[in-house]
């Protein structure tokens, strides 16, 4: 169970340099077609701070199409992360912690945003059986330690209702939007950051999907995926997914073009759910990873909805199988 003190930082005295406290916040004006995401990411230990504001209205796989981007890897960590603001012009301020904050931002170039982040749901705990039908039986998403192994470390995804304004360019654009946050803390090796999918799609707020799915490309195609954590958000009430799943993507380089899962909630309900590309371009949220950061369109049963997908791959993966010499051939299509 997530507490509001939860917001804050949870490492202890003896944390070490290697634990960080994240949180990950997109929005989406959906009129203009623009997708935004913000993600913070402190190491308390070492008094160390990483913002990132990421702008994205086009489908492309490098960041020189990006509306906007502001990186930062080298600020103070702040006092706490309730209510903080950064060099780079990022606020965050929860005023019903933890569902609901404020975000603003007033960049350099006159990118700017104001939003009001409502929580649709209390958040999902990854680690509590009430939640997640697997929690404590499957590997950590992100700290390094064994299954059953008694941690500190956390995680919860939210999914809220993002409204407000968007500016880029001198021009103002309308944020209305549903989507998934999440906060983090633990013990995080920024070395080896794992081949996984991060699913989150929305058909509206009686019905809404999250899903992390680890990803081992090197098995045959239909044995890619599992599911260890996730929910489905049904007329107000949430309802854990199990370990089954189908689940397929197709890539053209690194961007994942198409994507296909059928999930199985607690109650014994399937749902299957078809998704293909709308906008997306690269992220690194650590120089050891590349995520293709993606907007895709979602089908399902004659609805229409949206969603975030992060197909992250990691680099030294992605180096032992695609690293090659002048004379090799440069293959861009592979599934």
């Amino acid at each position: 169970m997530i507490t509001p003190q939860m917001v804050d930082f949870q490492n202890g005295a003896d944390a070490g340099p290697a634990w960080v406290e994240t949180l990950l916040i997109p929005f989406i004006a959906r009129e203009a077609n623009i997708y935004c995401l913000v993600y913070v990411c402190v190491r308390p230990g070492l008094g160390v701070m990483a913002n990132q504001v990421w702008i994205c209205g086009s489908l492309s796989d490098n960041r020189s199409d990006l509306l906007h981007y502001q990186d930062n890897q080298h600020l103070p960590a702040p006092q706490r992360l309730t209510d903080f603001g950064s060099d780079i012009g990022l606020r965050v301020r929860f005023t019903n912690a933890p569902r609901d904050f404020t975000l603003d931002y007033e960049g350099d170039d006159g990118t700017a945003f104001h939003i009001d982040w409502k929580g649709l749901m209390d958040p999902f705990d990854i680690h509590d059986p009430n939640h997640s039908p697997q929690a404590e039986q499957v590997e950590d998403m992100h700290a390094d330690i064994s299954v059953g192994q008694s941690h500190k470390a956390g995680h919860y995804d939210l999914t809220g209702h993002a409204t407000g304004t968007l500016t880029i360019r001198g021009k103002t654009y309308t944020v209305d939007s549903i989507e998934r946050m999440d906060h983090s803390w633990g013990p995080r090796n920024p070395t080896i950051i794992k081949n996984m999918y991060i699913v989150s799609a929305t058909f509206g707020e009686d019905l809404f999907f999250h899903m992390i799915c680890p990803w081992n490309p090197d098995l045959p195609k239909a044995n890619q995926f599992q599911l260890t954590h996730g929910y489905v958000c049904e007329n107000g009430q949430v309802h854990g997914l199990t370990s089954e799943v189908e689940m397929t993507s197709q890539h053209l380089g690194l961007p994942c073009v198409g994507l296909q899962m059928t999930v199985k909630d607690v109650r014994g309900k399937s749902w299957r759910m078809n998704a293909s590309p709308n906008l997306g371009a690269p992220w690194m949220p650590y120089p050891s990873a590349i995520t293709y950061n993606g907007l895709m369109n979602f089908f399902m049963d004659g609805r229409e909805g949206y969603g975030v997908v992060l197909a992250n791959y990691s680099l030294p993966w992605l180096n032992a199988k695609k690293g090659r010499l002048t004379e090799e051939l440069c293959p861009k299509i592979w599934v």
